[in-house]
C-alpha cells in the first residue's frame, strides 16, 4: 500500500497536476489507406481533439475520477481557442495559458485501419515551455505531478535538462509524488544528451514511464523488431543506476513492464511500502476493439498513477494501467473510451480477457489470480 496517498484520498481528493506538452490533434477517418503521390483517396470525418500529455493524461485521470489541474501553453490563435474550448469539460483550467506571439501546437494523426499510426507535428508554444510556466501556486495543494513530453519541448530539455530537473525538484520539495513520460525522439531532439537529462532529474521522479522504443532512442540503443523486449531488463538496470526508483515501461502489444529498486530507503522516501521493493512484473494487454491507438500509453499511465494514489499494490496498479490503455483504443480520441475506476474494476472482475502472452523470458511465472507475469529473480533488477 502507498499509505500516505491512501490517507490523503480518505480525507480529500488527491489533485493531479498534469503539465507539459499540449496540442490539437486532427485525425481524418481513413478507411481506404493513403493516397499515392499525385492520387486522391476519400477520407471520412475530421476529428478534433486535444492531445499531448496534458490533454491525454489529464482527461484520462478526470474520467477515472481524479481531480486534475492542467498546465500548458497555447498560442494566441484560433487553434488555441479551440484547445481551450475542448478542455472545458474538465472544469476551469487557468493553467492553460496563452503564450503571446506563439502558435498553438498541432498534430495531424495518420491512422489508417490496420496500420500503426504516424504523425505530422508542429511543436508551437511547447517549444518555449520552461519550469517557470509551472508556477508555485499551480503545485499548491497538489498530490502528484505528471510531466510529458521533453523530447518535443526543447526549452525544458536544454542544458542537460536543467529546467526539467528544477521543476521536478520543486515538486518533490513540496511533497508531491511525480511521474515523467517521454515521446518519440527524432529530428533535433536526437542530438540531445538524454542520459544527462535523465540523470539530472532521476532522484526527483517517483515513476519514469517511457515506451520501450522511446527508451532505446534516449539511451542510444539500436531499434529492434516489434515484439522483441529482450533488452528491457538491461535498460531498466541502466535507469536504476541513474537513480530512478520505479519504472513503468510501455511495451506496445506486449503489455506493460514494471520494475522497482531494491533500495527500501528510496521507496520509503516516496512513501511506498515493502511490497514495492525489488519487484519485476509484466501485465499483458486486455482484448479491445481497436479504433485509434493514439494516446493509449498516456491513458495506461493515468490508470497506473491513479491506482497508486488509491493505495493499490504493484500488481493491481499495473493491471489498472493495462485496463485504462485498452479502453483508450476503443474511442476515436485518446481518452473518450476510458471509464471510471469502478467501471474498469467491474469489467476486469467480469472476466475481461487478456491477449495471448508468452513468458517474457526465463524464470517468469504467470500469476493467473492477478493476470500478470512475475519474475522470480527479483534481486537481479536493482
Amino acid at each position: 500500500m502507498v499509505a500516505a496517498l491512501g490517507a490523503h484520498l480518505m480525507s480529500e481528493p488527491l489533485h493531479f497536476v498534469v503539465a507539459g506538452h499540449l496540442c490539437v490533434d486532427l485525425t481524418p477517418a481513413l478507411t481506404d489507406g493513403l493516397p499515392r503521390p499525385g492520387g486522391l483517396t476519400e477520407a471520412g470525418p475530421l476529428h478534433f481533439s486535444c492531445g499531448g500529455a496534458v490533454a491525454n493524461v489529464g482527461s484520462a485521470l478526470w474520467r477515472l475520477g481524479c481531480p486534475v489541474r492542467l498546465i500548458g501553453l497555447v498560442g494566441d490563435d484560433r487553434l488555441g481557442e479551440i484547445a481551450i474550448r475542448l478542455l472545458q469539460p474538465l472544469g476551469n483550467q487557468p493553467g492553460i495559458r496563452i503564450a503571446a506571439g506563439q502558435m498553438t501546437s498541432y498534430s495531424i494523426v495518420i491512422a489508417p485501419e490496420g496500420c500503426d499510426r504516424a504523425f505530422l507535428h508542429c511543436p508551437g508554444a511547447n517549444a518555449v515551455f520552461t519550469s517557470s510556466d509551472v508556477r508555485d501556486e499551480d503545485l499548491e495543494g497538489g498530490g502528484w505531478l505528471h510531466f510529458g513530453y521533453p523530447p518535443v519541448m526543447p526549452a525544458i530539455a536544454a542544458d542537460g535538462g536543467r529546467e526539467l530537473a528544477d521543476l521536478f525538484y520543486r515538486a518533490k520539495e513540496r511533497g508531491l509524488q511525480t511521474s515523467l513520460d517521454f515521446c518519440s525522439i527524432s529530428g533535433a531532439a536526437a542530438a540531445t544528451d538524454w542520459r544527462t537529462v535523465l540523470r539530472n532529474c532521476a532522484r526527483a521522479v517517483t515513476v519514469f514511464t517511457p515506451s520501450l522504443e522511446e527508451l532505446r532512442a534516449a539511451l542510444r540503443q539500436p531499434p529492434r523488431e516489434a515484439g522483441d523486449i529482450d533488452d528491457v531488463r538491461s535498460l531498466a538496470s541502466t535507469l536504476f543506476d541513474m537513480g530512478f526508483s520505479i519504472l513503468a515501461i510501455k511495451l506496445g502489444t506486449s503489455g506493460l513492464y514494471l520494475a522497482t529498486t531494491d533500495d527500501g530507503g528510496d521507496l520509503a522516501g516516496w512513501q511506498f511500502g515493502e511490497e514495492w521493493r525489488a519487484r519485476e512484473l509484466v501485465a499483458p494487454c486486455f482484448r479491445a476493439h481497436v479504433v485509434n491507438a493514439t494516446g493509449a500509453g498516456d491513458c495506461a499511465i493515468a490508470g497506473f498513477v491513479a491506482s497508486i494514489a488509491g493505495g493499490s499494490g504493484p500488481e493491481q496498479a499495473l493491471t489498472m494501467a493495462a485496463a485504462a490503455g485498452a479502453c483508450s483504443v476503443e474511442g476515436w480520441d485518446a481518452s473518450s473510451g476510458v471509464r471510471s475506476m469502478a467501471e474498469l474494476k467491474a469489467r476486469i472482475e467480469s472476466g475481461w480477457e487478456r491477449t495471448e502472452s508468452a513468458a517474457p523470458g526465463k524464470d517468469w511465472i504467470y500469476d493467473a489470480r492477478v493476470g500478470v507475469w512475475n519474475h522470480t529473480r527479483e534481486q537481479e533488477v536493482r
